[in-house]
């Protein structure tokens, strides 16, 4: 094989959609740890800054390519992507959050393994969330359908896979790469010959995207549109002068309840409600808008406890952090023995549990913005927010949904809320914890559900929570003895 060759075996950019489809491939994420240690080759020391020199650099990118080679041999080329890391990173503007790039990654040989797996299960995770949208699309309407119906099943496709690409990256350096990628993988997933798909994408983009620009509304609708009309063979030229759209006519809430352009019922914000210029999009805003859209009664099923097999995979999770196990320890602990007692899930039992987590008073609400990703997700303050989130907690432990709902909705809650200076994660991790095992279930897996990067505006993302909950429920409950 020559470099060349090498190289291209392991670019994530350059992955088919037969080559990632995840029905194609099986994988057992219990087991990819062990796996990783098995094939790794060893791990050099971190490279370091010597001035503009990163010294090392040579080293450190070998045994990245050489570890991305051997998850290949082992699971298909698919592997390739686990280090396909958000923004500016080995491979630029991809959809993985646990590894980085091999300047901030590597470090100790467990800690870096560790990295390694966690990445990969992101990345498959990726995929599967990936193909489940397809699912949600096809088949598509046939050619018999009318145009205007055919045309529409194909917007209302791409709009949401581009902005489900969007916020997995984070609109980061490099985003529309993965997205055109995504896009394409769509088109052979419904029998788009591949001929077709770099014209078909490259005129509904038209340059539009750029990097660390998430698009407007405007933007995403415009080239779905453009998409679906050039597949279905339209013409843009063709739509009327008079549904022409400015990019302030579309409403916040857009690609659900989005209006095509071809309707006349779109109602435009006034100038006073329109955000300040310049400031972020609220992804608390977003999230609460999310949640009242999600049906979450039937995003799983009921289950009910007691399941336990014995195994607590959160305190084992906990057991594992070097940098904060004890205290996460102690806190779960303690919402294990609140959770024993019954009662509602309030904001003073988890601001006890965080008070222990960090080794602090009891922590108030917030009184000011938050941010969480590095930025990328903003989380803005009002008055109201302490007492609809008290709320919110209190939903939680009613039994008038299912209880994954009910538990991944929490934690979604508190994620998104961010009610906490620091911890907030793991804060969301021992609210999920409380509403399950007060009703007797203790998960004996966890690893699907706390590894993946959740974002806020992403609907089937939240649904999907409510069905993996339910999934490592009913997995636990096969494994009682």
């Amino acid at each position: 094989m020559t470099d060349d060759e090498s190289r291209r075996r392991i670019n994530p950019h350059l992955l088919t959609w037969p080559e990632v489809d995840p029905a194609r491939h099986p994988f057992d994420p219990d087991d990819v740890l062990d796996l990783v240690r098995s094939v790794a080759p060893p791990v050099p020391p971190r490279p370091r800054w010597a001035g503009f020199t990163l010294v090392g650099r040579a080293d450190a990118e070998r045994w990245r390519e050489s570890m991305s080679h051997a998850l290949v041999d082992h699971y298909g080329r698919w592997a390739s992507g686990w280090c396909w890391a958000v923004g500016e990173s080995d491979y630029d503007g991809g959809p993985v959050y646990s590894w980085c790039c091999i300047s901030h990654s590597i470090a100790s040989p467990e800690e870096t393994l560790t990295a390694v797996a966690d990445s990969l299960g992101e990345w498959r995770a990726w995929l599967e969330t990936v193909a489940a949208r397809f699912d949600d699309f096809l088949p598509l309407p046939g050619p018999d359908e009318a145009p205007d119906v055919l045309i529409m099943a194909w917007e209302v496709a791409v709009a949401q896979l581009v902005n489900l690409t969007v916020g997995r990256t984070s609109s980061d350096s490099g985003w529309y790469g993965h997205c055109k990628q995504v896009l394409s993988w769509f088109l052979v997933a419904a029998g788009v010959p591949e001929d077709r798909h770099v014209p078909l994408i490259e005129h509904a983009i038209g340059g539009r995207f750029r990097s660390w620009v998430r698009p407007s509304a405007a933007d995403v609708n415009d080239v779905a549109e453009r998409l679906a009309r050039r597949l279905v063979g339209e013409s843009l030229v063709d739509s009327p002068p008079s549904v022409v759209h400015r990019d302030d006519e579309w409403p916040d809430t857009w690609p659900q309840d989005w209006p095509s352009s071809r309707t006349t019922t779109r109602g435009s914000r006034s100038r006073q409600q329109r955000r300040p210029e310049g400031r972020r999009p609220d992804d608390l805003e977003t999230w609460q808008a999310i949640r009242a859209r999600v049906d979450w009664a039937s995003a799983s099923e009921p289950v009910s406890g007691p399941v336990a097999t014995g195994e607590d995979a959160i305190a084992e999770h906990a057991a594992r952090r070097a940098a904060d196990g004890p205290p996460l320890i102690a806190a779960v602990d303690q919402a294990r023995q609140a959770a024993a007692e019954g009662g509602p899930l309030t904001f003073a039992l988890l601001a006890h549990w965080q008070g222990t987590l960090l080794g602090v008073p009891t922590p108030a609400f917030r009184d000011g913005p938050a941010w969480a990703k590095g930025g990328r997700e903003r989380y803005y303050w009002h008055a109201d927010l302490p007492a609809q989130f008290k709320a919110y907690l209190l939903a939680a432990t009613e039994d008038d949904l299912p209880l994954p709902s009910r538990a991944a909705r929490v934690y979604l809650d508190v994620a998104f809320f961010h009610p906490f200076d620091d911890g907030n994660a793991r804060s969301a991790m021992l609210a999920l914890y409380y509403v399950l095992a007060r009703e007797g279930v203790v998960l004996d897996r966890a690893a699907p559900l706390l590894r993946t990067v959740r974002q806020a505006h992403d609907r089937y993302g939240a649904a999907g929570l409510a069905k993996l909950v339910e999934l490592l429920i009913r997995d636990t409950r096969k494994r009682m003895r």
